[in-house]
């Protein structure tokens, strides 16, 4: 499976240790969550349901369906236990994997269901010879539900699979024969989310050019009436969440710059410690990540909090900005928008998309240093509330000494000058360690010429053009 070699490798690790029998896979709607694990079990016996927001009586006859029970009339409906007995059956000809998809939905049909489960693989199946599953794209109740302290599963200490956005590379695969530049704005758009991949190559198939074709691709996902896409930060929100209207609005301030608590709370009009609270939930809904600058991993007043995914982003920055357009389908608006700030949108992402190759290649052994880690770094300015900052900096070694690598990644359509390259000079001088210090530029335009004489002449300056990246 494209982007999910690791995934696989986890599953076919669980499945050969006898010792850990049950694992949780978590990750939000389009992430192929499913796909992964029919391509896991294809070939393995294995009982796979997919449970249903319904009653306990239409939850057992769902399951014992898929079990393969024949069933008469609603009287003859088999209890729960019944039906896992066609799993211990199963299991004397071998090992079984019992997946149950949509797992909150099947443990909320009964609260009797996950203590028949757990007596089933803890005191009738032996041990190894069933592995449970349980997927779920619903994180709070998930931990609730499995990985909580309370849970009834915390003495089989299950592990878990989250499946997040695949990476620039695995994305283009998606998109057959885009170029470049068209593939780094679909993934962008997309978040990298597979489903969302998949429905962007069918316009990509059309053949429009790649402005027009990327504005079909907007059309379809954010713009499209008839396609509501269960993934999106504002159904996992109203899924998840009692007070909405806060965490709604919280989502948009982040997409529109704003990233500090302070910062944050201003936007809200509630104040820190009410603020904070409502990020962390959102970093365990997977929809928001924080971030201290790469040379001070705990300095609080230097945190900084991101959307996880740029496809969110989009739809708060780019739709939720301009609702009263969109409500009215005044989609010319939309697009003349778009248009105007594409760049500084994309900005954040091609960064994502400069962080993963640098990462790529140090794991290769193809830079002149080895990376320990990677990030950013930043300097707040409390009197305009504003912050300076590198778009990428790591830290790791270079011939047996530290090293600093200090990237600047530019999505723009003129070529990266001298005066960009000096730019970035003078500001690494603000960290004053006296390491081995390397210069990256990155850019969707190329170089000029006196900037490419220069890198030739001086080793620690390193030039990559995105079509070198893929």
């Amino acid at each position: 499976m494209i982007g999910r070699e690791r995934e696989m490798e986890a599953l076919g690790a669980f499945y050969d240790n006898t010792q850990t029998n049950i694992l949780t896979v978590l990750g939000r709607s389009g992430m192929g969550k499913t796909c992964l694990l029919k391509e896991f079990t294809r070939n393995k016996q294995c009982l796979y349901y997919t449970a249903y927001s319904t009653t306990d009586q239409q939850q057992r006859a769902l399951f014992a369906k898929t079990a393969g029970i024949t069933i008469g009339e609603e009287a003859n409906i088999p209890q729960l236990s019944d039906i896992l007995e066609k799993v211990t059956e199963m299991s004397a000809e071998g090992r079984v994997v019992l997946v149950i998809d949509h797992y909150c939905d099947f443990a909320k049909s009964d609260d009797s269901y996950q203590k028949v489960l757990h007596e089933f693989m803890t005191e009738k199946w032996e041990r190894g010879r069933v592995k449970l599953i349980m997927c779920d794209s619903s994180y709070l109740q998930m931990e609730k539900l499995v990985n909580s302290p309370k849970s009834i599963w915390k003495d089989m200490s299950p592990i878990t699979v989250e499946l997040n956005q695949i990476s620039f590379t695995d994305s283009a695969k998606f998109l057959d024969g885009a170029e470049p530049l068209l593939a780094a704005e679909v993934f962008g758009i997309t978040g990298g989310i597979p489903v969302l991949l998949e429905l962007a190559n069918e316009e990509i198939a059309k053949g429009y050019d790649r402005k027009d074709t990327v504005w079909k691709i907007i059309e379809r996902i954010f713009l499209s009436k008839f396609f509501g896409f269960k993934g999106a930060a504002e159904s996992i929100l109203n899924k998840e969440l009692r007070e909405k209207a806060y965490y709604d609005r919280l989502m948009y301030a982040l997409a529109n710059g704003c990233q500090r608590v302070n910062q944050l709370s201003e936007k809200l009009g509630r104040p820190k410690d009410v603020v904070v609270p409502y990020l962390t939930t959102l970093m365990k809904l997977g929809l928001v990540k924080k971030e201290n600058p790469v040379t001070e991993p705990t300095n609080r007043r230097k945190t900084r909090y991101s959307l996880v995914s740029d496809h969110d982003r989009f739809w708060y920055q780019v739709i939720v900005g301009r609702y009263d357009e969109y409500s009215i389908g005044d989609t010319e608006s939309i697009r003349e928008y778009w248009e105007e700030n594409r760049d500084a949108f994309m900005k954040p992402v091609f960064t994502r998309i400069c962080r993963e190759y640098l990462k790529r290649q140090s794991d290769e052994n193809r830079l002149p240093f080895i990376i320990n880690n990677v990030g950013n770094w930043w300097e707040n300015d409390e009197t305009t509330g504003t912050s300076v900052d590198f778009d990428l900096m790591a830290t790791g070694e270079a011939e047996g000494k530290s090293a600093y690598a200090f990237g600047r990644c530019f999505f723009q359509e003129k070529q990266v000058d001298m005066l960009d390259v000096k730019e970035l000079i003078d500001l690494t001088k603000k960290i004053h360690n006296k390491v081995t210090t390397f210069y990256l530029f990155f850019s969707v335009s190329g170089f000029a010429e006196n900037v490419r004489t220069v890198s030739h002449t001086i080793r620690n300056i390193m030039l990559i053009e995105l079509k070198d990246m893929l």
